[in-house]
């Protein structure tokens, strides 16, 4: 049955408040759910509740506003207390939306619902709001405008959910986030319109709350409050913006304030280095952080001799300056990667990571050492001081506590010994006792008071008993100790950085006095042991050049010797230096052949001359076939490769007769002489009636720079002669 419809009109007024209102709730909306975003979880919840009443109100007054703007060809009025239920929707869905926004990333599915929820809520408080309207014949709907109201409604809820969502996932932009509201408003507000335009009433009808709430007192009160309303949350969103931007500086201004501290406190302000605390942790945090992947980690500590004397002196502001000059040389000698601190007042700590080898360390300790030494002039005062280093490796001082206490330990033993070394740390090293020091300190002076002297020990050929050449070594008379065994202060030179000077030392005694028996008319070809700590020194072939060239004698009259083990530690860098020492003519020697783990093809390339067997084998050759069978076979061996065989610890006749029988080329021990001093040696040659050999084989020229002859030393060098046994 065709049921006629009041025909309705529309208030435009009404109709542009209610658009309004839509459009600044939407706008709103964001602002809001950008406070939730940004606040803590009480504030948050404070604002969503906010949030929920302000927009919810909003859409109920603009719900309203477009029930108001139908103008009915009859009086109408609305139940106050209807109007008033319909608020309770609105609330809700004004809460829905701001709950689901406030997601940074919401489930689709919770989008789906939410919206589901909303639109319905939208037409349930359309529903309510018509039914303000009392028709004696009630209500009549129109399916029509209901589906479009509702896929409208639908479709604006979809546009304006993603449009919001892009809003808020960027920075704040005024003009796209109404934009944003105004399109969403928009598209709100026609679903909106057509839900109303469904409402009817038959003509004739009358309307029973015609006496309540007026149309026209509601319009104005409604757009007037509401916008109110929606203004004084705009106010409070734009405050608390401000609010916790001023916290968020605030914060800033503290963090920085605090970094600032942070860094003074692990920073010295005298040198821009970091301090004892900020190394500390620099190392603590190395440790835990990479764990069992540290392979390798050395802590240098170099303390400066002399310091304080000269900040008393001359005062403090001297004293940082000094230590400003000091520690930009040391940084320029510091790799990408290590880091360098002042942790005391004379005192800088270095932590060097992936360096562990103790002839690398002992090339930093020297560089490090050197830099402190250069003179700095200061305030018009030329100024020279030295350092004590202390060196401890990880994984030997496996943590951060015994890294720092143990390089102290060494430093703390380098002071004790005068200063100006360096020294690694060994086990009980903190109890080291005074006599060990002082040996140290007397060692240092040993070389200028001349109380260092070189002993000789005969090498005879075994074909003969002619003398071969001698061996060169090191012996300390001590003006209160007596003769002191290298046993005992050899491992001090090693320990307390002074082999190299002693070995260095050595090399030329050992060219001079080649030089001084040949002014007597002898020429003896003259062994000299070489340190592994001297077998690393960058300068090696410098300083045997310059000794040969002072003292005017030919490379092959000196021969080093260097022992198996110490050759093949590291078998590509001993190759280079043998190889540079082989090109000056210096003739080489494998010392305590047996002892060590070369291989066959190493041995081949090493530029060698002689070979000596260790006197281990020696030893056991009378009692022992296995012994006298390695023995022939080092010789076979050795001779295979054009080396000739030097058999040490020689004590007794029968060991010399048998490495006779096995063809070894030179012998050398207590059988035939002890080492001795070179006046007891020319004596000991006189004893015997001893002329020198003549040499066989042609000399070769004296190469001393740059590969060129030093004809003159090698002209007037003449030929060896016989020597009776």
């Amino acid at each position: 049955m065709q049921i006629n419809l009041m025909d309705v009109h529309f208030s435009g007024s009404a109709l542009a408040a209610a658009w309004l209102l839509m459009v600044y709730a939407l706008y709103l909306q964001g602002l809001l759910v950008r406070r939730i975003r940004a606040n803590e979880r009480e504030a948050s919840l404070g604002w969503w509740i906010g949030g929920a009443l302000c927009v919810g109100t909003a859409i109920w007054a603009e719900s309203l506003l477009g029930l108001i703007a139908m103008q009915w060809p009859i009086r109408v009025g609305y139940v106050p207390s209807t109007v008033l239920l319909s608020w309770l929707p609105s609330v809700a869905i004004g809460a829905t939306c701001v709950w689901v926004l406030s997601y940074r990333q919401p489930s689709a599915r919770l989008v789906a619902v939410a919206t589901g929820l909303i639109v319905l809520g939208i037409g349930m408080l359309t529903v309510v709001n018509a039914s303000a309207v009392v028709f004696h014949t009630g209500v009549f709907w129109q399916s029509r405008h209901l589906v479009g109201g509702g896929v409208v409604l639908l479709c604006s809820m979809v546009m304006g959910y993603h449009l919001l969502h892009r809003d808020l996932a960027n920075e704040p932009n005024q003009k796209r986030n109404l934009l944003s509201a105004v399109l969403t408003g928009s598209g709100v507000r026609l679903g909106q319109g057509l839900l109303i335009m469904a409402a009817g009433a038959p003509v004739g009808a009358l309307c029973l709350s015609a006496n309540r709430l007026s149309a026209d007192s509601l319009e104005f009160v409604l757009t007037a409050t509401i916008l109110l309303l929606l203004l004084m949350v705009h106010m409070g969103t734009i405050q608390d913006g401000h609010s916790l931007r001023r916290n968020a500086d605030l914060q800033r201004s503290l963090e920085q304030a605090q970094a600032a501290l942070d860094d003074a406190v692990l920073n010295d302000l005298a040198t821009g280095l970091v301090n004892r605390l900020g190394i500390e942790q620099s190392l603590r945090n190395l440790l835990a952080d990479e764990g069992k992947a540290v392979q390798s980690l050395s802590v240098l500590r170099l303390n400066l001799d002399g310091f304080k004397v000269i900040v008393e002196t001359y005062g403090h502001d001297l004293g940082d300056t000094l230590m400003r000059h000091l520690a930009a040389r040391l940084k320029a000698l510091v790799r990408e990667g290590d880091a360098l601190s002042r942790s005391d007042t004379e005192e800088f700590l270095l932590l060097c990571k992936g360096l562990s080898d103790e002839h690398q360390l002992v090339q930093l300790a020297q560089r490090l050492s050197e830099a402190v030494h250069q003179p700095c002039f200061i305030h018009e005062q030329d100024i020279v001081l030295s350092c004590s280093i202390g060196i401890a490796t990880y994984p030997s001082s496996n943590n951060t506590a015994q890294l720092l206490s143990h390089s102290r330990d060494a430093m703390l033993t380098a002071r004790k010994a005068g200063g100006g070394v360096y020294c690694f740390y060994e086990a009980g090293m903190d109890r080291v006792g005074a006599e060990q020091i002082e040996m140290q300190r007397d060692l240092r002076h040993a070389i200028e008071r001349q109380e260092l002297c070189l002993y000789f020990q005969p090498k005879l050929r075994a074909l003969d008993g002619s003398l071969a050449g001698v061996e060169a070594l090191l012996r300390w008379e001590h003006p209160v100790r007596g003769m002191v065994s290298p046993v005992q202060f050899i491992p001090v030179a090693e320990r307390f950085g002074l082999i190299g000077e002693l070995g260095l030392w050595v090399l030329e005694e050992a060219c001079r006095h080649i030089r001084l028996w040949h002014d007597e008319g002898l020429n003896i070809p003259v062994a000299v042991n070489l340190s592994v700590h001297q077998l690393r020194q960058p300068d090696l072939e410098q300083r045997v050049r310059e000794a040969l060239k002072k003292h005017r004698v030919p490379p092959h009259m000196l021969i080093m010797e260097v022992t198996e083990s110490a050759a093949m530690e590291d078998i590509e860098y001993s190759l280079r230096v043998f190889d540079m020492l082989d090109a000056i003519g210096v003739r080489l020697s494998i010392d305590d052949f047996g002892t060590g783990y070369s291989s066959l093809s190493y041995l081949r390339r090493l530029p060698a001359r002689q070979l000596k067997i260790d006197r281990s084998f020696v030893r056991d050759l009378e009692s022992s076939l296995d012994a006298q069978a390695i023995v022939e076979a080092v010789v076979r061996l050795s001779h295979a490769l054009g080396l000739k065989v030097v058999a040490e610890g020689v004590e007794t006749q029968v060991q010399s007769n048998i490495l006779a029988a096995l063809h070894c080329d030179e012998l050398q021990g207590f059988l035939f002489a002890k080492p001795m001093p070179a006046q007891l040696l020319l004596a000991w040659l006189v004893q015997r009636g001893a002329n020198v050999t003549p040499r066989t084989e042609p000399e070769p020229a004296l190469a001393l720079e740059d590969g060129a002859a030093d004809g003159a030393a090698v002209d007037a060098w003449p030929d060896l002669e016989a020597l009776g046994s």
